[in-house]
């Protein structure tokens, strides 16, 4: 599969993520094998040239990755991530991206006899999930942890930082990025203008992360939501713990959410809970319902709840939502046009931008229940 700009240049990155890399050069071989220290901690032996990649755990990073480099060097994917690109914006620009193997894992859990027939220089795992990192290494394949939670699921610094490390993993120096650039922009112009916002004025918010007739998940501090939440304008119901937890109907009640946010790791849309389509559960008396303040998530290249290399839009989108005076004057349409023909060199037709803010219950597929 040719680069997604076409011989604009030899070099692979910045052929690959278009102008987000302007300065890029490949790094000069110094031997047959190089170290780099990942966000785990380990120090990772990699071949000199890395012509074989699997990601697995590390889900969003597969959309930073085909955009960077194609899809020639990938060799397996987590079923996760395939969902994800069939329904996003991603299969325009890689299309192979479907059919590149993935039974090699299977309701997130890795297979090592599989794992090691794709013969990958290397597996890219999120750093929570440490069983990747076994089943790869226990093989003697090389396995690179990236981590969620920089500065506290910052979602913008944190792909920032993945971009980084993932420059080291493939041997090419990012220094110079406008796209870096860019997300920190957006930081201080969201920041800059939900400063003056007293907490009373600041909505109650809740993210749904995963919610079926079998539960409901809702994430609280330490998460992408708290993140979302805190750097729109927003106040998190959940801030009372940490992490995620299953809760029923009788807690939403008590938190009464002003707005309610859907992931796309769940099929649930905002109609389920308008027609209380989902198990025995009443959202009537839930002031989101009542007002219809219940929105599914956008999924651009990738599931916009989690960092991926449309974090900045995301950002801004969940402004609008929770501070709608504030940012009255930013057309989020034009925005993400803009964007998408910056970084992507990609023009969106009205239809591309309907599914990004109306993506399907398919999204979901492959997630571990």
């Amino acid at each position: 599969m040719k680069k997604y700009r076409a011989a604009a240049t030899a070099v692979l990155f910045c052929s690959g993520f278009l102008v987000l890399f302007s300065g890029c050069t490949p790094k000069k071989p110094i031997g047959t094998t190089r170290t780099i220290v990942d966000q785990v901690g380990h120090t990772v032996v990699l071949p000199e040239k890395i012509e074989r990649v699997v990601i697995a755990s590390v889900w969003p990073l597969a959309s930073v990755y085909c955009l960077a480099f194609g899809t020639d060097t990938l060799v397996g994917l987590d079923p996760a991530i395939i969902s994800a690109a069939e329904n996003s914006m991603l299969i325009k620009i890689a299309p192979d991206i479907a059919s590149i193997p993935s039974s090699f894992s299977k309701n997130g859990m890795l297979n090592a006899e599989a794992l090691a027939a794709l013969k990958p220089d290397v597996v890219l795992y999120a750093s929570g999930v440490m069983e990747d990192y076994d089943v790869a290494t226990q093989a003697g394949i090389p396995a690179v942890g990236f981590s969620l939670s920089i500065r506290d699921y910052n979602a913008v610094e944190t792909i920032n930082s993945w971009i980084e490390l993932l420059g080291q993993v493939m041997g090419t120096d990012m220094s110079d990025s406008e796209y870096v650039a860019y997300g920190r922009e957006m930081e201080a112009l969201v920041a800059g203008r939900i400063a003056s916002v007293k907490d009373t004025d600041k909505p109650a918010v809740m993210f749904i992360h995963k919610y079926s007739d079998t539960g409901m998940t809702v994430p609280g501090l330490s998460s992408w939501a708290d993140y979302w939440i805190s750097a729109s304008g927003g106040r998190n119901v959940a801030s009372a713990f940490k992490g995620s937890m299953t809760t029923g109907m009788e807690q939403v009640y008590a938190w009464n959410p002003d707005s309610i946010f859907i992931t796309n790791f769940t099929e649930a849309v905002p109609e389920d809970l308008y027609a209380n389509a989902i198990g025995t559960a009443d959202w009537s008396p839930v002031q989101a319902v009542k007002t219809g303040n219940v929105r599914k998530l956008p999924l651009g290249m990738y599931r916009w709840y989690v960092t991926c290399s449309d974090s900045p839009l995301m950002l801004l989108w969940m402004a609008k939502q929770n501070q709608g005076e504030l940012f009255a004057d930013i057309d989020m349409e034009e925005t993400v046009r803009d964007f998408y023909r910056r970084f992507y060199d990609l023009e969106l037709s009205d239809a591309d931008i309907e599914r990004i803010w109306t993506p399907n219950r398919a999204a979901a597929a492959g997630i571990k229940k």
